[in-house]
């Protein structure tokens, strides 16, 4: 029995020896950083598959696995306090939508604007690089690693009512604000803002607790409200957007070696947010088709309309420049000139 006793004892640090050559030879094997995302978008959110699963397989390959992202079962916490949870460390890695946490991140809401680009193809990269050129110094996500930025699909008036034809039209229509730039706007319009997550837009629009909202084309699909709200006015330029960023838990983002940060860096950033916006104009163009097919009515608003709304909305802009200097950007008015310009000249960095 001892000399059994004596072989399995070989055999057990044997093994204990070989792991330990093996832990020390592939040290990435054991040196492996899992980092937990956080989901509160829909299963079908027009990101996920084309753009943000590739990504994070890509973060994988590009660390030699020494890196890998977990996407976990469901969100860690609600969609508007997805800032504290990654700040925090109860999550590693979300999305973030400053808009939800209203007052926050008052210098992303340049990126919340109205007519400001039709194409978000263009509008993504060009405000990521804005981002970068001006905003990233003061610092408005401390506590976190920001990864990309951008603003999404400029959204359009979507209602219950029919097309909008006047401003006179949206006097009194109570209508889901998705930001607080976005409260702004409609408190101009006439419009009673009711701001909520877009996890909430189903609810509110088939209770008719709200007759519309300022969205895209591809959410009406993405949050089955197309049966609901089948009236579509686009306006150019759009009546906003929303600004999206993914962050990472700065002391887990600081665990990783540096070799690693800068080679998730590199598929990240202006590169990442330029195909995030060449994917919201494809699911645009697919989304107009589908609910063309299923009745929902689409126009152009008409040139009184869009003057209408031009008069009613130019003092946003100043708005939004007065709160960016209260928060350190001395220069806003130029950061805004900066931003209008590369958008009207349909720069997007190629």
């Amino acid at each position: 029995m001892n000399a059994i006793f004596r072989s399995y004892a070989k055999a057990v640090a044997a093994a204990a020896m070989t792991g330990i050559v093996l832990g020390t030879t592939m040290p990435g094997a054991l040196a492996q950083t899992i980092l937990k995302y956080s989901p509160w978008l829909p299963p079908g959110y027009v990101l996920n598959g084309p753009v943000l699963k590739p990504w994070m397989a890509e973060i994988e390959k590009v660390t030699e696995g020494r890196v890998k992202v977990e996407w976990l079962p469901k969100a860690v916490g609600s969609a508007a306090a997805q800032f504290d949870v990654i700040r925090d460390g109860l999550a590693d890695m979300s999305i973030i939508l400053p808009g939800y946490t209203p007052g926050r991140f008052p210098l992303m809401e340049i990126g919340e604007l109205p007519l400001l680009a039709d194409d978000p193809a263009v509008l993504s990269p060009v405000f990521e690089r804005i981002y970068e050129k001006h905003l990233e110094k003061l610092e408005p996500f401390k506590g976190t690693r920001l990864l990309t930025i951008w603003a999404s699909t400029p959204t359009q008036i979507v209602t219950s009512k029919g097309i909008v034809q006047d401003v006179s039209e949206l006097a009194g229509l109570k209508m889901r604000a998705p930001s607080n730039t976005a409260v702004e706007e409609m408190e101009k319009l006439g419009i009673v803002p009711v701001q909520k997550p877009v996890s909430e837009m189903y609810e509110l629009a088939s209770s008719g607790i709200v007759d519309g909202t300022f969205f895209p084309l591809s959410p009406i699909v993405d949050w089955k409200v197309d049966k609901i709200l089948k009236y579509v006015t686009k306006v150019p330029g759009g009546m906003g957007q929303s600004v999206l960023a993914i962050l990472v838990n700065q002391a887990k983002w600081d665990s990783i070696d540096e070799k690693d940060r800068q080679a998730i860096m590199a598929i990240s950033g202006e590169k990442l947010s330029r195909q995030v916006g060449e994917e919201y104009a494809k699911g645009e163009i697919a989304a107009r088709e589908t609910l063309l097919a299923e009745g929902v009515k689409i126009e152009d608003a008409s040139p009184q309309l869009r003057q209408q709304i031009k008069d009613a909305l130019a003092p946003v802009d100043q708005a939004w420049i007065e709160k960016a200097k209260s928060k350190g950007l001395d220069d806003a008015a130029a950061v805004l000139d900066d931003f209008r310009a590369q958008l009207d000249a349909g720069s997007d960095g190629k």
